[in-house]
This record gives C-alpha cells, sequence and structure tokens, in this order.
C-alpha cells in the first residue's frame, strides 16, 4: 500500500491524487465565493508529533477536528465525523477499517502518511468534491432532500417524521446493504437505545406503510431478512412484499 491512498467507508480503494467517485455525506458542506467555508467534522487517528502537526494544519482549514488513538471507534460513535482521517499504515489496518464500517459505514475515510501540506491538500480536496455534489439520496425513484428534508417516490411527496426520516436516510446511504437491528438502534436512535430491538421493528413498519404503501407503489423496497436485518434496494416489479 503506497504512502497516500484513498478509502471509502465500504472498502473501494482509490488511487492516489484521484476524487472520491462515489457519494459522500458531509451535510456542513457550503459553498461561498467558489471556496468551502464551513464546519466539517474530521476525525484525526494518529500519534506523535506528526500527528499533532496534521491536527494544528487542519484545525488552520476552518475545520472542527477531534483527534483519538486507540479509542478512535468510541470517539467516532460520539462525534459524528464528515471525514475519518487515518495518519500512517497501522499494522491492524484491516481491523480498525472494520471497526470504522461498523460505527460509521457511509463515512469516507482518507490514509495519509508525510508532508503535512501534502495530507491537508488531499482532505481538502475529498471535502471540495463532497460539496459539489447535490445533498440528494437516490435508490430506483426514490429521493431524499437532506438539505430540504422532503421525500418522494415516483414524483409523490411522503411525509415522515423525524426520526422516520433519520431512518430511512441511513437506509439510502447503504442500498443493498443489510443492517442489523443493532445497527440500526445504534445509529438512529444512539448507544443509549440498548437492546430494544422492537424500536426498530416499528420504525420500518411505519415506513413501509409510506415509503411502498403511502406513495401509491404497491413493489417493496424494504426488505427483511430474517436472522440478519433488513435491506433497502430499488424497486424489483417481480418481487411480493416481505
Amino acid at each position: 500500500m503506497g504512502t497516500e491512498q484513498i478509502a471509502a467507508a465500504r472498502r473501494e480503494s482509490v488511487p492516489a491524487g484521484a476524487a472520491r467517485q462515489e457519494p459522500v455525506s458531509v451535510a456542513a458542506v457550503r459553498r461561498e465565493s467558489g471556496a468551502v467555508a464551513a464546519a466539517v467534522r474530521v476525525l484525526l487517528v494518529a500519534g506523535g508529533g506528526d500527528g499533532r502537526a496534521l491536527g494544528v494544519a487542519l484545525r488552520g482549514e476552518g475545520w472542527c477536528v477531534v483527534s483519538a488513538g486507540v479509542e478512535f471507534a468510541a470517539v467516532a460513535r460520539e462525534s459524528r465525523p464528515d471525514v475519518v482521517v487515518l495518519h500512517g499504515i497501522p499494522a491492524d489496518l484491516r481491523g480498525r477499517l472494520a471497526q470504522l464500517e461498523e460505527v460509521v459505514p457511509e463515512v469516507p475515510v482518507l490514509f495519509v502518511s508525510g508532508d503535512v501540506a501534502r495530507a491537508v491538500a488531499r482532505v481538502r480536496a475529498l471535502v471540495e468534491s463532497a460539496g459539489e455534489r447535490a445533498p440528494h439520496l437516490v435508490v430506483g425513484d426514490l429521493v431524499l432532500d437532506e438539505e430540504g428534508r422532503e421525500v418522494t417516490r415516483g414524483g409523490v411527496p411522503v411525509r415522515l417524521t423525524a426520526t422516520e426520516f433519520e431512518l430511512l436516510r441511513y437506509l439510502m446511504r447503504n442500498p443493498r446493504r443489510v443492517l442489523s437491528k443493532a445497527q440500526i438502534l445504534e445509529r438512529v436512535w444512539g448507544a443509549g437505545a440498548g437492546a430494544r430491538g422492537n424500536l426498530v421493528e416499528l420504525y420500518i413498519s411505519y415506513l413501509r406503510r409510506k415509503i411502498d404503501v403511502g406513495a401509491g407503489r404497491g413493489v417493496p423496497m424494504i426488505h427483511t431478512r430474517r436472522g440478519a436485518g433488513y435491506v433497502l434496494k430499488a424497486a424489483d416489479p417481480g418481487a411480493d412484499a416481505r
């Protein structure tokens, strides 16, 4: 592995110097006079003097930087970063990526080492590419406007509560991926939700009524994978509701 590589939260490598091509969730990014001017949340996982210097440089960009060491997974869960920066290539790389995938699956991960200015430039490029993207999530004919907090299916507006919106957003950020009840509970309701899996079942049923039925569609998008969790995918006209 080279000294600088971009990896997506779903662990797809991108060559050094290339912009991340899949949608990135950086809700705080705004464009002002051609420049990014917003409180982007950056989680910096690093150690030593170089890591501290990088943290100072990132804060100099106006970003909100939280530094972490071995406890990075817990910090990621609490801080909900827009970007995770791993300084250096740790020996337990696979383990760290797995932990990040568990707690912040939709967040991009950037690997950097060496020159601080070069590292900052790579983070800036990732943030800018995210800021240029429309704040919409689209799966089939289902569209979620993150800024306007509006949802439509087949052009038909879908009225959701705040919790339903967050649940749908999490599902749409992970299309065709089975999400367990535990993952959904932690991401939507937080760590204090405990083992209330019936809460997930209840809100999934609410979403199904509105997304699969209420929008005038009989073809389901939200599916149950028994013993595993739930998955959202573009409607299959030949599928039966589950």
